[in-house]
């Protein structure tokens, strides 16, 4: 299971936090899902037991949640081997043989690629998770190492933001700073959507409204008559969100991948 947390206390600011991309935000969500967790779990046993491989196993869990910890039971619920459907989540880059006339084509040189954090082999394609101190990168590979790859560019909404990560790999593979990922969600929006997953950490902890109302909005709620708090406008606030927070944790997190 992953870390109890203390929903109270505001978020840790740490060396990581200004390199949160939005699938990082989007694992929060579903890591708060009491039916992916069953699912999670249900998957480690299955690898424990030698049913299915890590692999095998968190390619089933990433078809069905869109997003997944990598289900290796000695680093389970690790954010840093979280991984996307690379339809849903623009940060991939996915690369494919090239056309044989494509003469510009190369290989992919495994060294160039720098720090590998992981290499998993996910519903027959290779998936490279790349460390990178402004944001990790997600490489899929369809196809051999030994043969020519191109970047497969999707003509769609996400066209401006794959063209991004594509820059970002290819800055990379020439050796200089890639730059942050585009999937970065700005300040506020980071510090609503942090917020709204410790809505969900209090309702779990038992939290009334008043009390997530008190802690996150105004603490002089608490000082509120029954009647005063039925009309204040910070009950209404907490419904929102937690309302919000609801649909996110429930399958909305999957347009959070997109930079929703």
């Amino acid at each position: 299971m992953p870390p109890e947390r203390d929903w109270r206390a505001p978020p840790e600011k740490n060396a990581g936090s200004d390199a949160l991309q939005y699938a990082d935000i989007a694992l929060g969500y579903v890591s708060r899902n009491l039916r992916y967790r069953a699912d999670y779990a249900r998957a480690l046993a299955r690898v424990k037991r030698g049913a299915v491989s890590a692999d095998e196993a968190t390619a089933a869990l990433v078809r069905r949640w869109g997003i997944s910890f990598h289900a290796a039971p000695p680093s389970a619920y690790d954010p840093k081997l979280a991984v996307a459907r690379p339809d849903l989540s623009p940060a991939s880059v996915i690369l494919a043989p090239a056309p044989a006339d494509l003469g510009t084509a190369q290989r992919l040189d495994l060294k160039m690629l720098g720090a590998v954090r992981a290499r998993m082999t996910l519903g027959g394609l290779l998936h490279f998770i790349l460390a990178d101190p402004d944001g990790d990168a997600h490489v899929w590979v369809s196809g051999s190492l030994d043969k020519p790859l191109a970047m497969m560019l999707p003509i769609g909404a996400d066209l401006i933001a794959r063209l991004a990560s594509a820059e970002r790999l290819r800055r990379r593979l020439l050796g200089i700073a890639t730059g942050p990922p585009a999937l970065r969600p700005p300040p506020f929006r980071l510090q609503h959507l942090l917020t709204l997953l410790r809505v969900l950490d209090g309702r779990e902890a038992g939290a009334s409204r008043k009390e997530l109302a008190a802690a996150l909005i105004d603490g002089g709620v608490t000082g509120y008559s029954a009647a005063e708090w039925v009309e204040c406008r910070e009950r209404k606030r907490i419904g929102r969100w937690i309302t919000e927070a609801l649909e996110l944790r429930d399958g909305g997190y999957v347009r959070l991948l997109r930079g929703g």
